[in-house]
């Protein structure tokens, strides 16, 4: 159901130095501190500038590395296995080129809306530098073949072996044409679904109708711009870390929001921080104080009825605090990735926020449901953890 293709990316010369997280949830001052390393990624995912400018420098920086050869291209078209360890997790996957005209069919899932803003901003970096350098996180249901593939690459001599964020990267390539020829056999008969980068994903499909516009060849070309850049991983390869809700200010008092909150769930006050043991299960701080939070009613018609977000945003934020969308509400913002919850707690003991949403992560499994029926997860739903570095390798979307 999904044809995927081999790559001729440029590489970093040095990984270590050049590959950044994904430009999305880099801090502020991380990327400050970034933008001192000449020959980092930051200057093309993250350029400085107002308006066009911004596009402008994005161009100018990956010329730079191209002349300067901080980066340099394959010359045989390639596959890579992309592995993440270290002594708490590890996960890996195959970084690939899948068909954009697949995406556009279906057969690569979406359950996430885009929003307009970031969307014309990536398709606009897209469109003026012609280079992707982030991956588009997929996955595809556990399959025995396609995982022995993986394993069988890796008993190869890796091209990088790196550490940055507290993993060790580890990257082996695969050239040999028999191998990508079994893996293209496999992938036709398999579906994939975005775990993360829907805005990627999506600015290239906008990049693909522009280049199909002017083409004057055939519509089923193997031309680079017919493919994203992806990392594909088995869904038995995933970890999702909790992504939860600080409310800033209570709009009504703790007294009244607890008799509320009690008309939907069973409450139990906890005498410390805590992380909520299993689904339909929200860990609450509100002003300082812990409360176990158990939906009465658990009789869902939908599976994504049934998730913690959704009973968190309809039962709660929109109905007792008037938070109807919460990614343009000031009253509310959003933490994915935290485990502890005494970390957590600092939200509301030390950083002036009324009220902290602990939930149970999403399960992969529910996200495939729920996109197999077309439906769409609530804004936030998933923090998808370790995320993959950008730069390991870009995908040059010029013709050949």
């Amino acid at each position: 159901m999904v044809h995927v293709s081999p790559l001729t990316p440029y590489i970093p010369i040095n990984p270590e130095e050049f590959c950044t997280n994904p430009y999305d949830i880099i801090s502020k001052d991380e990327e400050l501190e970034l933008k001192k390393l000449s020959n980092s990624l930051i200057h093309l995912i993250l350029p400085d500038g107002e308006g066009n400018e911004v596009y402008e420098n994005a161009t100018k920086a990956y010329n730079m590395f191209k002349d300067k050869k901080i980066i340099e291209q394959e010359k045989t078209p390639s596959i890579f296995v992309y592995r993440q360890e270290s002594a708490h997790f590890s996960h890996q996957g195959l970084i690939i080129g899948i068909s954009l005209k697949d995406y556009e069919e279906g057969n690569i899932v979406k359950h996430e809306h885009t929003r307009e803003k970031p969307l014309k901003d990536r398709t606009n970096h897209i469109v003026a530098t012609n280079v992707a350098a982030g991956l588009v996180w997929t996955v595809f249901k556990a399959n025995k073949k396609i995982n022995r593939i993986i394993e069988q690459i890796k008993e190869g001599k890796p091209k990088f072996n790196f550490k940055k964020y507290d993993y060790e990267h580890i990257l082996w390539q695969e050239t040999d044409s028999t191998i990508i020829t079994t893996l293209k056999a496999l992938f036709k008969k398999e579906k994939l679904y975005i775990a993360d980068g829907h805005h990627r994903a999506a600015s290239a499909a906008e990049y693909r109708k522009i280049q199909m516009k002017k083409s004057i060849k055939e519509k089923n070309s193997e031309e680079p711009w017919q493919y994203l850049l992806a990392y594909v991983a088995s869904d038995d390869q995933i970890r999702i870390l909790p992504y939860n809700r600080v409310v800033r200010k209570l709009p009504i008092s703790e007294k009244e929001f607890l008799k509320k909150l009690e008309e939907i769930f069973n409450i139990e006050l906890k005498e410390s921080a805590f992380n909520p043991v299993e689904k339909n299960e929200i860990a609450m701080c509100l002003m300082g104080k812990w409360y176990k939070l158990r939906i009465k009613n658990r009789k869902f018609k939908t599976k994504q009825e049934s998730l913690d977000v959704t009973i968190l945003q309809e039962k709660v934020l929109e109905p007792i605090l008037s938070i109807t969308d919460p990614r343009a509400d000031e009253n509310i913002f959003f933490v994915g990735g935290l485990l502890d919850p005494k970390e957590m707690e600092k939200y509301i003991t030390e950083k002036g926020n009324d009220l902290f949403f602990n939930l149970y992560p999403v399960d992969i499994r529910d996200i495939e449901s729920i996109a197999d029926k077309g439906g769409v997860m609530p804004p936030k739903s998933t923090w998808f953890d370790p995320k993959v570095l950008s730069g390991l390798v870009l995908h040059d979307l010029k013709e050949y």
